[in-house]
C-alpha cells in the first residue's frame, strides 16, 4: 500500500524532482539546529528565548517528519522510498499521539535500515561501515529511551557520537587520492578536536551541561565528544567547499539531533542517515 501511495503522489511533486527533496532536507536541518540552540539558551544562566523549547520541539519534529515524507515520494528507488515513508508517517503520528511511540520507534529503525541497505549497494566499504554504525546507534538509542532499556544509554551515547565522528567517510570522493579540499577539511576537524578537548578539560562542568542538555549525551568520555565534533566539522567543511548541500544538511541533522533516545531526536537522526547515504557521490 505504501509503495502504491508513493507512485501516486510522486508525479504531484514536480515529477519527483530531486531539488524539492533537497529543499525539504535543508529546511529540516535548519529546524533541528534552531531547536538545539533554543534548548541550550533556555538552560544557560542569564539567557532566554521567545519560544519555549517544548512547542519548538514539536514543530521541528513535524517539519522533519514532513521532510522525510517528501524525500520518500520523490526518491527514485521504491524500496528506499517506502523505508523513508515509514519514518515520516510514523513520525507525524508520534507528534499527534504518544500512544504510538513504540511502533513509531520500530518503524523508524526498520525504515532507516531499509534506506541504508538499499544505499549500501553503491557505497564504498568505508561509507557502508559508517552507515551501519549510524543505524546501530539509532537502534540502540531508541531501545535505551523509547524501549525502556535505560542501561543502554551510555552505549547509545557513545555509538551516536562515534557515528557522527564517522561521517567524513561520506565526504571524501576518493580516499586513495585526497584533494586539497579534503585535506583542508581534515585539518579543520583536527583543530576542532583539539579545541573541544582543551575546553572540556578547562571547564568540565560547562562541557558536560552542554552535551547533556543539547545532545542528550550520558556516560561518554570527553575524547569521544571531541571525535564527534571533529567528524562533524570535517564533513561540514568538505561539503561546503564542494557545494554538496545535501551532505551538509545530513551531517547537520545527525549532529544537532544528538543521541536518538527519543523520537524527536531519532527522526532527524534517521533523516540525516538517509541524506548522507542518499547523497554519496553526488554533487
Amino acid at each position: 500500500m505504501t509503495a502504491t501511495f508513493q507512485q501516486r503522489v510522486r508525479p504531484l511533486l514536480l515529477g519527483g524532482d530531486r531539488s524539492l527533496a533537497d529543499l525539504a532536507v535543508g529546511t529540516a536541518a535548519v529546524a533541528v539546529a534552531a531547536r538545539y540552540l533554543a534548548v541550550l539558551f533556555v538552560n544557560a544562566p542569564g539567557y532566554g528565548v521567545p519560544v519555549a523549547p517544548g512547542p519548538l520541539t514539536v514543530a521541528s519534529t513535524a517539519v522533519v517528519a514532513a521532510a522525510a515524507v517528501t524525500v520518500a515520494v520523490t526518491d527514485a528507488d521504491p524500496a528506499a522510498g517506502v523505508g523513508l515513508l515509514f519514518v515520516g508517517v510514523f513520525g507525524l503520528l508520534s507528534v499527534v499521539s504518544s500512544a504510538v511511540a513504540l511502533p513509531a520507534a520500530a518503524a523508524v529503525v526498520l525504515g532507516t535500515a531499509t534506506v541504508a541497505a538499499v544505499s549500501g549497494r553503491r557505497l564504498d566499504p568505508v561509507s557502508a561501515a559508517a552507515s551501519a554504525l549510524l543505524v546501530a546507534a539509532l537502534s540502540v538509542g531508541l531501545a535505551s529511551g523509547v524501549g525502556g532499556w535505560t542501561g543502554l544509554r551510555p552505549a547509545a551515547s557513545t555509538a551516536a557520537l562515534l557515528g557522527v565522528a564517522a561521517t567524513p567517510a561520506f565526504a571524501a570522493t576518493d580516499w586513495r587520492s585526497l584533494s586539497t579540499a579534503d585535506w583542508g577539511a581534515i585539518l579543520g576537524g583536527v583543530a576542532a578536536f583539539a579545541v573541544v578537548l582543551a575546553v572540556g578539560r578547562a571547564v568540565p562542568f560547562v562541557t558536560g551541561a552542554v552535551t547533556l542538555t543539547g545532545s542528550g549525551v550520558v556516560g561518554t568520555s570527553l575524547p569521544v565528544v571531541a571525535l564527534a565534533t571533529a567528524g562533524a566539522v570535517t564533513t561540514a567543511s568538505a561539503a561546503s567547499r564542494t557545494r554538496r548541500w545535501t551532505l551538509l544538511a545530513g551531517v547537520a541533522l545527525v549532529a544537532f539531533a544528538g543521541v536518538p533516545a527519543s523520537l524527536p531526536r531519532a527522526l532527524p537522526f534517521a533523516l540525516g542517515v538517509a541524506a548522507l547515504t542518499r547523497g554519496e557521490g553526488q554533487p
